[in-house]
């Protein structure tokens, strides 16, 4: 087998099936992620509905749910940017509820600066929002510095832990209880650029059919003047 084939089959179409299968991969990672999306934002649109007494998460998350107790004054704070003023907190507290038990809620975001006049009113109420698994933490995420109580992931497990609730997230659309409290889109965290990725696959299909095509057609011309 010449040159000119061991080329053409050992690389240049092994190449161009590669590039052309993670355009092809990438394509169906955004019909998945727009399917996720779109299942977000019907969930979230949705009239909320007592907490389920069984709670799985493939069927519940972000659904919208409510749920009614004593906010405890206790919480823990989770380093997290927020839009146009730098770093801020995610604040999480239990809640107890009328049976006894004790789950987290989400409050939403605070400014750095606002911390200290954060408050958790003693009282009996309503909570609305949407549950959640959190999928933050991983390897490289620091442990929570636990004398600071600053966090920096929602690591569900040692929350529920810390805070000593079950390990059950609500994150609260209405009824933060704090006006500095601001809720953050829950679709910032989930990233949709499959679409220029595909294209860059395919773009660089395309390139490397017209870099393999060019070197045969100077192979080919060589051979014929030799």
């Amino acid at each position: 087998m010449n040159r000119k084939w061991l080329f053409i089959v050992f690389i240049a179409v092994p190449g161009l099936l590669l590039l052309l299968y993670l355009g092809v991969w990438q394509m169906k990672r955004l019909a998945w992620k727009e399917a996720l999306l779109e299942n977000i934002s019907y969930n979230l649109s949705s009239e909320p509905s007592i907490l389920p007494t069984e709670l799985k998460k493939s069927e519940h998350n972000y659904k919208m749910v409510e749920v009614e107790g004593f906010l405890e004054p206790r919480a823990i704070f989770i380093l997290t940017p927020v839009k146009g003023s730098g770093a801020g907190f995610r604040v999480i507290s239990p809640l107890k509820l009328q049976d006894g038990s004790k789950i987290l809620i989400d409050r939403g975001v605070i400014k750095e600066q606002d911390t200290d006049r954060l408050e958790t009113l003693g009282q009996q109420n309503l909570v609305i929002g949407y549950l959640f698994w959190p999928n933050e933490t991983d390897y490289f995420t620091p442990d929570p510095n636990l004398k600071r109580n600053i966090w920096f992931s929602r690591d569900l497990e040692k929350m529920a832990s810390f805070l000593e609730t079950q390990q059950i997230l609500v994150v609260a659309t209405e009824n933060r209880l704090d006006p500095s409290l601001k809720m953050q889109d829950p679709t910032r965290d989930i990233p949709n650029n499959h679409l220029q990725y595909a294209i860059t696959w395919f773009m660089m299909s395309i390139l490397w059919f017209g870099m393999s095509a060019y070197f045969v057609y100077k192979m080919i011309k060589k051979k014929k003047i030799e």
